[in-house]
């Protein structure tokens, strides 16, 4: 029985004879208690979809965790071990590898949302610098919350991220400038329940979620594709550090579809609100210079606009 266990798993990563991946986690899911408190932790215990479809449309990374778990169980847990003492440090990992959840626990994450009422919020104009798109959902009443996480299994062991000596807290989800989707609770700092590497297919995948929650959230993505995403996060981190000489004021990025906007008030020589045309020019070459330097740059248009004593840098993906 040892020997198959191990070949079976050793030959056979995705597809086992005409089984796929998820048919075969769904075979050793009803076998060991282990393992469904192992994927438990990637799933929306609230779907409906059959087992082994919910985690066939995992991500690779989820699913490669998932085997590389289930394969540790297997093997180690086949040979008598004698008891080993572990630290309070390795327990301290422990637990914090528990507490990040996947794709399919943000399906219960949005259904909480919706029964909070948070159907159409925008995304936030305030954006944390590493942060590409940002949703806040702000002043929630702490015990609603916890009134709508105790009807999900997935979020039971998130409760006790909810402060009692706090009446209200907020909720976000967001996608990083790295490409990494982030969600959680907010107090003074962002407190991650989990996060997922989008890609194309994920994002495939969030714009076919049904829910009010997520409805602007879509809009966002429906043009988007996991490149334009990278090249736009690469376009903020760069712009963080672009110095245009003397200006009073600069202003948030704001994304709209494919473009990336950036304010500079009081830069450049004004006269009755308009813009000297010798300094316009010279701001235009200075910046198209400075992006010259930078890879994205063969993958973007740029359209300068003065108004009102701002200068708008308006970066749009070809």
């Amino acid at each position: 029985m040892i020997k198959k266990y191990l070949d079976f798993i050793k030959e056979n990563s995705q597809n086992v004879g005409n089984e796929t991946f998820g048919e075969w986690v769904e075979t050793l899911f009803n076998e060991h208690e282990y393992i469904r408190n192992i994927v438990n932790r990637y799933l929306d215990s609230e779907s409906d979809i059959r087992l082994a479809n919910a985690i066939n449309i995992l991500d690779d990374n989820d699913k490669r965790d998932i085997k590389y778990q289930i394969e540790k169980y297997l093997s180690e847990g086949i040979v008598d071990k004698k008891p080993v003492i572990t630290t309070m440090v390795d327990m301290e990992m422990m637990e914090s590898d528990l507490t990040m959840a996947g794709k399919g626990v943000f399906t219960s994450f949005l259904k909480s949302l919706t029964a909070l009422g948070q159907k159409d919020v925008q995304k936030s104009i305030e954006t944390p610098k590493d942060y590409l798109i940002y949703y806040k959902f702000e002043k929630l009443n702490s015990e609603d919350v916890k009134q709508i996480f105790d009807r999900f299994k997935s979020f039971q062991r998130f409760i006790d991220y909810i402060k009692y000596d706090k009446n209200e807290l907020n909720l976000y989800f967001g996608i990083k400038c790295d490409g990494n989707f982030e969600y959680g609770i907010l107090y003074d700092e962002n407190i991650p329940f989990g996060g997922f590497k989008l890609s194309n297919n994920v994002i495939k995948w969030l714009l076919g979620l049904e829910t009010k929650s997520g409805s602007n959230l879509k809009k966002d993505l429906v043009n988007m594709t996991y490149n334009n995403i990278i090249t736009l996060g690469k376009i903020k981190n760069d712009m963080n550090d672009y110095n245009p000489s003397f200006f009073e004021k600069k202003s948030l990025p704001v994304i709209n579809d494919k473009i990336i906007s950036f304010g500079f008030m009081g830069l450049g020589k004004w006269d009755n609100g308009k813009l000297d045309e010798a300094e316009y020019q010279n701001i235009k070459i200075n910046f198209n210079n400075w992006i010259f330097s930078k890879k994205w740059s063969e993958y973007v248009l740029i359209n300068i606009k003065p108004s009102s004593y701002w200068v708008w840098i308006n970066i749009k993906l070809k």
